[in-house]
């Protein structure tokens, strides 16, 4: 039974006073759509809700709305109907359309993963989430490495305890310092490097944001991002965020879809391995609590931003792994 415990970060309140809450979405195959749907209801009550094909809900549970679907956006966005359209295929016209989708669905799900996107948990009922991944691991999904093809991710979204940019600033350094430590510590899949999701910030960046005089507003913040080319295919992704600060300025330098503006960070990194039997959803979540703890130490955030900057400056070869050695230092003192 996995029961690890989940670290409180330094900050518990969002800028109401209220606890902070945290989302999680889950990407796995291996078992349809339906069970996984009759186990979330099985373990939280709720009401099952057939959105479409590749979308469900089960509603008013114990911890609120759970939805689970395709993460495929053409399917789930139906977006094959217009491309079959311009080839002269209207499914309108087929008396068994639903059947049509479910075949696209059942072909897509062998290397397209499911997704269970969870409500936002109160910090102090984040262990309710523990029975979801026993559960799943007692039905055999597949996870991240069940298969080479699998670059599935738990994503993590923790609503952000201070909307200033001066904190969101706080929290990206924090990221940058830590992001070598926590992809050899949490072992991040071959498959997820190989695949553009998970992309390092570019050194480029890292200097920028990491100089001691860098201190922008929210709007120079937010055009820096797009300035050097950040996209949501970054392990720390700001972009809901800031489409919740500032939509109008975000959709005028966005490039690409987003799906939704929300006042939390989006942390794409971690590994979804709910195949492992050693994998804690609590260690993905505590090593992301390492940053909120770097983020929070004022002075210690600013030493190693400097010493950061300084090392690059001075070592020729082998910066990645001695930087790492430094962030092993104060993870472990931390501890």
């Amino acid at each position: 039974m996995n029961s690890k415990k989940f670290h409180t970060p330094p900050n518990r309140f969002n800028p109401n006073g209220d606890e902070r809450k945290t989302g999680f979405e889950f990407e796995f195959t291996g078992i349809s759509m339906e069970i996984a749907a009759e186990i979330v209801k099985k373990l939280y009550n709720g009401e099952f809700q057939k959105i479409s094909t590749y979308k469900f809900e089960i509603q008013n549970s114990n911890l609120g709305t759970f939805v689970l679907e395709l993460d495929a956006q053409l399917l789930r966005e139906k977006k094959y109907e217009k491309l079959l359209r311009k080839i002269g295929i209207n499914l309108d016209q087929f008396k068994k359309k639903e059947s049509i989708e479910d075949s696209l669905k059942e072909a897509a799900a062998s290397v397209v993963p499911f997704e269970i996107i969870t409500p936002p948990i109160p910090l102090s009922k984040m262990s309710e989430l523990n029975r979801l991944v026993n559960e799943l691991r007692k039905n055999h999904v597949k996870g991240t490495g069940s298969s080479f093809l699998y670059a599935f991710g738990l994503h993590i979204n923790p609503e952000a305890p201070n909307l200033s940019a001066g904190s969101i600033l706080k929290f990206m350094r924090a990221y940058v310092l830590l992001d070598g430590w926590i992809r050899k510590d949490a072992k991040i899949n071959i498959s997820r490097r190989l695949t553009p999701f998970i992309n390092a910030y570019e050194e480029e960046y890292i200097q920028h944001i990491l100089q001691p005089d860098y201190r922008p507003d929210l709007e120079l913040l937010i055009r820096d991002y797009f300035k050097y080319d950040n996209s949501r295919n970054r392990p720390l992704d700001l972009l809901p965020l800031f489409m919740h600060l500032n939509e109008g300025l975000t959709n005028s330098l966005i490039e690409e879809e987003l799906t939704s503006s929300r006042p939390t960070y989006h942390y794409r990194l971690p590994n979804c391995s709910l195949e492992d039997e050693n994998w804690a959803l609590a260690d993905e979540w505590n090593r992301w609590v390492l940053v909120e703890e770097l983020a929070h130490d004022e002075t210690s955030l600013d030493q190693y931003s400097r010493a950061w900057l300084r090392m690059k400056r001075n070592t020729l070869i082998g910066f990645d792994q001695k930087w790492i050695k430094l962030m092993d230092r104060w993870v472990n003192n931390v501890r």
